[in-house]
């Protein structure tokens, strides 16, 4: 009964700390659920596996806007840890990762140097009191400039070895919140060159909706009547349903995106990291325009595509100057001839499958309603999400863009299912993905999460053998999987299963699935090789896509 007392001392005060930040969630194994358990104001949320703690703490700071707070109960779990830090870092997520080291010194990994290439920082606490300066340093580093992973670490011996709280703390850090100011010459150059372009066009990234700007971009575009196109991170940040979006550029970009892109004159790109899947080939990528960037991070500016203007600042204040002086500009000399390019993606018109992708994403739109939240997996179904899927506001996709990270979409929709419990849940998934982190379906049963889980199962890692079919003259190797009965496996849990093969079907189950706010697995067979189109080849130009047509008729 003493030693209960004890950590009910030490860990009120560590938990202070947290909430004096705003935190009111937690992500972590059994240990955090004991040392949380006295705390009635923080919500603690106990996963399987260490990559799924912080996936989920990811996906919960995609779905609320707020920091994800992740606690690791050894530094033995942190090479389990690894690729979610990596994941959330990647792709710009603010997290607080907190690692329990062991007493030993001969047992303890260097966690410094495993986590700092895979994170914005890196903190070790030493003392009991330097937990609050501490915590409110790592959440202002987390959540501005690039947002991103900061790691605390801390020994055991803060938890086993003091017997009470400080009488105060220790203010280490400030935690003063400095923004870079706008360069006015710069701004200035970008607002000449908006006036003079007779094709302007917006890049929308992840930047935009991790800025929280996207209502100072609806009314920029509104505005000026530039078109946009999205990157895969940037879908949502304004409706895709909007008139001038032309769609996802890349790799499996729009026609309309692409052409768009390759063909302008200026290239107005927000928030975008332009990684390969955006650009294609380096040197094919928009080769007509001049191009003006504005990103808050410098080291993506420059980095793998020149640019004549860089804007080093956050977007907000950007768009506010753009807005202020372009009242009178109207960009619409192009828009009639863009907008009559096709701007959306095959509809698997000639395939065989009697079930096809998009009319299972189409379907789960209608019974879903619009307040919901998406999560995916990585694989052809993303693909199928982000170009079928009808994103209609900001951060209601969660995925992995830069890391590609396989089991990312069950664990990330569980976290977005607790910060958001009012809203549906869907996790759209492949038979090769899901199996990554299905463990995690206890947690969704035992919590009774509002999650739909979408597997589009066709026997295979869908993507590899796709580009070994196209790009390898169909040699196939390691790429057809065996999977469980997922029904069995989802009832084994309590979670209702359902199954379709035919679009009847499809419609039937889903109507019931979506007509409860019970979690449900729905196991869609489609066809085993339908392909992603449009699809760019590998060293090739945006230009360059395959759109299927050939394909097809080989079939035929």
């Amino acid at each position: 009964m003493q030693r209960q007392n004890k950590a009910i001392h030490k860990d009120s005060y560590i938990t202070q700390s947290l909430k004096n930040i705003g935190v009111d969630t937690i992500f972590g194994s059994v240990f955090q659920s004991l040392l949380l358990k006295y705390d009635k104001d923080i919500l603690h949320q106990q996963l399987t596996h260490e990559q799924s703690i912080i996936h989920a703490a990811d996906g919960y700071a995609r779905a609320t806007g707020k920091t994800g707070v992740a606690f690791i109960t050894t530094d033995f779990g942190i090479t389990n840890a690894v690729t979610g830090i990596a994941t959330a870092q990647l792709d710009s997520i603010p997290l607080l990762v907190f690692i329990q080291k062991t007493n030993t010194q001969d047992e303890c990994l260097d966690i410094e140097t495993i986590t700092k290439p895979i994170s914005k920082h890196y903190f070790q606490i030493e003392h009991l009191e330097d937990f609050p300066s501490i915590i409110r340093a790592a959440e202002q580093i987390a959540s501005t400039g690039r947002k991103g992973t900061v790691i605390i670490a801390f020994s055991n011996q803060l938890i086993e070895h003091i017997d009470s709280p400080p009488l105060h703390s220790r203010e280490l850090y400030t935690s003063e919140k400095v923004l870079p100011s706008v360069p006015l010459p710069q701004l200035n150059k970008a607002v000449q060159q908006i006036r003079r372009a007779k094709k302007p066009l917006l890049l929308i990234g992840g930047g935009v909706i991790s800025s929280g700007c996207y209502h100072l971009l609806d009314t920029f575009i509104n505005l000026t009547n530039i078109p946009f196109t999205s990157t895969l991170m940037g879908l949502g940040a304004i409706d895709v349903n909007h008139p001038l979006h032309l769609g996802m550029v890349g790799m499996h970009g729009t026609f309309a995106a692409n052409r768009a892109v390759h063909r302008c004159d200026l290239l107005i790109c927000l928030g975008v990291r332009f990684s390969d899947r955006i650009t294609g080939r380096a040197k094919g990528f928009s080769p007509h325009s001049l191009k003006i960037q504005v990103d808050i991070d410098p080291a993506e500016v420059n980095k793998n595509i020149p640019v004549d203007i860089p804007i080093i600042s956050d977007i907000k204040p950007v768009l506010t100057a753009f807005i202020d002086q372009l009242k009178n500009f109207n960009g619409n000399h192009w828009v009639n001839e863009v907008l009559s390019w096709n701007k959306t993606s095959p509809q698997f018109s000639t395939s065989s499958s009697k079930l096809k992708p998009d009319d299972i994403i189409r379907i789960i739109d209608q019974y879903a309603g619009k307040n919901t939240i998406v999560a995916t997996d990585v694989g052809q179904h993303q693909m199928w999400t982000a170009l079928h899927f009808p994103f209609r506001r900001p951060r209601q996709l969660l995925t992995s863009g830069g890391f590609g990270t396989m089991g990312y979409g069950l664990p990330a929709a569980i976290g977005a299912a607790v910060g958001k419990k009012e809203q549906t849940v869907i996790c759209f998934t492949g038979d090769g993905s899901i199996q990554m982190n299905i463990q995690e379906l206890y947690h969704v049963a035992q919590h009774n999460l509002n999650i739909k889980i979408i597997i589009l199962r066709n026997g295979y890692l869908g993507m590899v053998r796709q580009w070994q079919q196209l790009f390898y003259k169909n040699k196939y190797s390691q790429v057809k999987i065996s999977s469980p009965d997922f029904l069995t496996f989802a009832e084994s849990f309590g979670v209702k299963g359902y199954r379709a093969s035919i679009k009847t079907e499809a419609e039937k189950v889903i109507s019931q699935a979506f007509a409860s706010k019970q979690p449900a697995v729905l196991d869609f067979l489609i066809e085993e090789e339908v392909n992603v189109y449009p699809i760019v080849p590998p060293g090739g130009n945006n230009t360059d896509a395959i759109h299927g047509t050939e394909q097809n008729q080989r079939k035929k």
